[in-house]
């Protein structure tokens, strides 16, 4: 039971009763230990700094309720910590996040990160660059702020998705990002062709939907991870497609650079690598995220 009330307690002890209650669900003390520093800070508005700067902590009725709704759908109901805390870090934006669209994962930051390093030197040079499954818009916006003389297209097929991204664009503060709503590539005639195109698509086998963690199972959207065909049913379609949206001449090209990005699951890279080379992509590479897992494809 939760201990915490609205008395002056030294910031420490708040901090240990909340990672005990939070302790079962990780597999390290620290890892439950920087999740309760999360919580305290979303319900303070404070960040960490302050908090330990301020070695005592007085907690006020609404925040204490906030706390312990918190720690219940957490704890008991599965909820993602996430959803709860309303944004999540990825690059150098806060990206919002809400229930059910697809919450921004640190792999997924991770390519993003050595892609747009790369294209660095292309920072003012106008592109055309599309996102596929944009979701959130994470990768869209990203991709807009590295290279601001580009204009940026995020495509999703969810309404709600799509309005995520949206707020995400203004929160953000980021105008040279386009989203609209189409079947993968079914209304994109008019905006084509693309000099790159970037995808977080589904590519999760629904053979093993049920062995996820119920975070992922109960509150993110099916639609959005798993795919037919082992999963790989979209990312077949994107990289058959791919080569009729894609310009022919492209500084891209010029440069060695990727000119087609997928993310996909730890043990599909072989089996993409090909479907890269039988649509005609010369140059393909498989790679690896920080655990020296298959994170994604790229080629030109």
């Amino acid at each position: 039971m939760l201990r915490i009330n609205t008395m002056m307690r030294p910031t420490k002890t708040v901090l240990y009763e909340i990672t005990l209650l939070l302790e079962p669900m990780y597999e390290s003390t620290r890892h439950a230990q920087n999740v309760a520093w999360w919580f305290l800070e979303g319900v303070t508005k404070k960040s960490r700094t302050q908090l330990i700067i301020e070695p005592s902590l007085s907690l006020t009725e609404a925040q204490l309720q906030q706390l312990q709704k918190w720690i219940h759908a957490h704890t008991v109901e599965q909820y993602p910590l996430q959803y709860l805390l309303g944004s999540v870090s990825f690059g150098p934006l806060e990206i919002l996040v809400e229930a059910p669209t697809l919450i921004p994962r640190p792999e997924t930051e991770e390519w993003c990160f050595n892609l747009l390093s790369s294209l660095a030197p292309l920072a003012h040079t106008p592109l055309r660059i599309l996102d596929m499954c944009t979701g959130s818009g994470c990768i869209a916006l990203w991709v807009a702020k590295a290279l601001p003389s580009s204009t940026v297209y995020g495509v999703d097929i969810s309404d709600a998705a799509l309005a995520l991204a949206e707020k995400n664009a203004a929160h953000n503060k980021i105008s040279n990002v386009r989203f609209f709503k189409s079947d993968l590539f079914e209304v994109l005639n008019q905006n084509a062709p693309f000099d790159l195109i970037v995808s977080n698509p589904p590519y999760i086998n629904p053979d093993v939907w049920h062995e996820l963690s119920p975070m992922v199972s109960r509150w993110e959207d099916r639609g959005a991870l798993v795919a037919a065909n082992q999963g790989l049913e979209i990312i077949q379609s994107l990289v058959r497609m791919a080569p009729l949206y894609l310009t022919k001449y492209s500084p891209l090209t010029v440069l060695g650079f990727p000119r087609l990005m997928i993310e996909i699951g730890y043990d599909q890279g072989p089996i993409v690598q090909e479907l890269f080379i039988d649509a005609g992509f010369g140059t393909v590479r498989v790679l690896t995220d920080s655990s020296e897992r298959d994170r994604a494809v790229s080629g030109y």
